[in-house]
């Protein structure tokens, strides 16, 4: 074998700086490192006591503010009743300013477990044509990709996989006083809150029609046509779109079906079991006092009084999003931002304890350094040439 080439990488004659770590250095590197976690903890503090937020109760509970009419235990959720739609009542207590976010916020729902995440096809969810075998592939959907005999292309679920048939689809209503019927409604904008780089690069509608195929979430917008539509540039492109006769609202450039920003922000799965999702945002100023919220489910064609289930035959919809099957709870937080972001205390906190910990460090080396001085460079301290413990 040939001896390593005679240059200095391979030689490991790089020059290099080992530096000293002096007592000296190293309380001065600790004092720093106190002198400026300690003031950035604090400024996050600050900003985050200058956040108002406000967190609502579960109210997928059976009791209180809670949305349960019926079979409230049970762990199928069709078997559960819930009052659809159903009044959550949220009190404000500060002063809040525009911009206000609402999000739905869940705990112990794992997103992050490694089944649930790979379930999901990105081509598919692109807008690509995409066969039977791509989707059973391992790497894949797996789960939830065939709805009919196998073989049939009508019988591919578009989108497919646990995330998407999983997708958050309760609906909220903003009031301003304790009551949704005779107080004035809060308009919130749906628009605009997912990431821009997913609308344009991750989540299409496809062109040949095939998006929302057999998917119940986007059974109603399946079922709609071009007429449905606000005359304008929307349904004009409705019109013109060679997906529209199969596939209803679920054309390219809809902003339905795939398109559609709340389904978008849920397929970003979170890391965390206790997690929040953007729903909306407010830009009305919030005076303290008691706000309702309208819960619903499905669609509405009597101006709100009752909700349907298109994937279901148009059949009342009785029960909202399901989290009682895995124990979990739903609520909805309103909260302001600041310079920094929303709240976080943690990393206030964090900071904080980081640089007294680190003064509390060079304080102790420094007490040491003076009380016990010694010299550097000497060979007496070198155990090798110590005897029976005594340096010679």
């Amino acid at each position: 074998m040939a001896p390593p080439a005679n240059s200095a990488f391979k030689q490991q004659t790089l020059r290099a700086w080992r530096p000293i770590l002096t007592p000296r250095l190293v309380i001065a590197l600790f004092s720093l490192g106190g002198i400026l976690f300690v003031p950035i903890g604090a400024v996050i503090l600050v900003f985050s006591n200058q956040v108002v937020e406000i967190v609502g109760g579960d109210y997928a509970a059976a009791s209180g503010s809670g949305c349960c009419k019926s079979n409230c235990d049970s762990l199928i959720p069709w078997e559960r009743v819930d009052y659809n739609p159903c009044d959550v009542t949220l009190t404000v207590t500060q002063r809040m300013e525009p911009p206000i976010f609402m999000y739905y916020k869940l705990t112990d729902y794992y997103q992050n477990h490694r089944r649930y995440v790979r379930s999901r096809d990105d081509n598919q969810l692109r807008g690509r044509d995409v066969t039977e075998a791509d989707l059973l592939d391992s790497s894949s959907c797996r789960y939830h990709v065939l709805d009919g005999p196998a073989g049939d292309p009508s019988s591919l679920i578009s989108p497919c996989g646990l995330v998407a048939f999983s997708v958050f689809n309760d609906s909220y209503q903003l009031f301003q006083g304790s009551s949704s019927t005779e107080s004035p409604e809060i308009p919130l904008n749906e628009n605009g809150i997912a990431w821009p780089s997913d609308l344009q690069y991750k989540f299409k509608n496809n062109a040949n029609g095939t998006s929302g195929n057999k998917f119940p979430p986007f059974a109603f917008e399946r079922s709609r046509t071009c007429a449905d539509l606000p005359a304008g540039s929307l349904q004009t492109a409705c019109l013109e779109s060679p997906a529209t006769p199969q596939a209803g609202w679920c054309f390219p450039g809809s902003g339905y079906c795939v398109e559609d920003e709340h389904f978008v922000i849920w397929m970003r799965a979170a890391g965390l079991p206790n997690f929040r999702k953007l729903y909306a945002v407010i830009n009305t100023t919030l005076e303290p006092g008691p706000y309702t919220v309208r819960v619903s489910n499905g669609y509405s064609d009597d101006g709100g009084s009752t909700y349907k289930n298109a994937f279901a035959g148009d059949q009342l919809q009785d029960f909202l999003y399901p989290v009682s099957s895995f124990g979990g709870t739903k609520s909805i937080v309103l909260s302001t931002t600041t310079a920094l972001g929303g709240r976080n205390f943690f990393l206030g906190y964090a900071y904080v304890v980081v640089g007294v910990v680190c003064i509390v460090l060079a304080l102790c080396f420094l007490f040491k350094y003076r009380m016990q001085p010694r010299d550097l460079g000497d060979a007496s301290y070198i155990t090798w040439q110590a005897k029976d413990g005594v340096p010679s």
